[in-house]
């Protein structure tokens, strides 16, 4: 689990770690000890986040996020559920599949991966997927 209490850049770090790893919750609007601050646009906040993860996170993890607004003392916040993705690792798209563009977790926090385990990742991946998949595009003959 992560808070933030606004959308930063940062954010992506830690949608990318949680999609590295097993999952977990980011909650928008709570402040690091756990107080509620609230969000005074919440829609807002969540298409911030999710035009951040389409545009700026490779390969595509918009399919294993979801957005729910809740409603915490009186004050709105933002819960973004990130299940592990399919195709890690997951990365920064400027920084690349380096260590400074692979964030992993690591306890509470999210860290760069080393080499070693991006390598882990993509061989992993790379044993679970199959062109077989593809679909066959026929031509006709008239």
């Amino acid at each position: 689990m992560e808070l933030k209490s606004v959308v930063v850049d940062d954010i992506k770090k830690e949608i990318i770690a949680f999609a590295n790893c097993e999952g977990g919750k980011l909650y928008i609007g709570v402040q690091d000890d756990g107080t509620v601050i609230g969000l005074d646009d919440p829609d807002g906040a969540a298409l911030q986040v999710s035009n951040m993860v389409r545009d700026a996170i490779k390969p595509d993890l918009t399919m294993f996020l979801h957005y729910e607004t809740l409603n915490e003392d009186g004050k709105q916040i933002v819960a973004v559920d990130i299940q592990q993705g399919t195709e890690r690792p997951y990365y920064i798209a400027k920084k690349g599949l380096r260590p400074e563009g692979v964030y992993v977790r690591k306890g509470y926090s999210s860290v760069p991966a080393t080499n070693t385990a991006i390598r882990r990742m993509i061989k992993e991946t790379d044993g679970n997927q199959s062109d077989n998949n593809r679909p066959v595009i026929e031509k006709n003959n008239w």
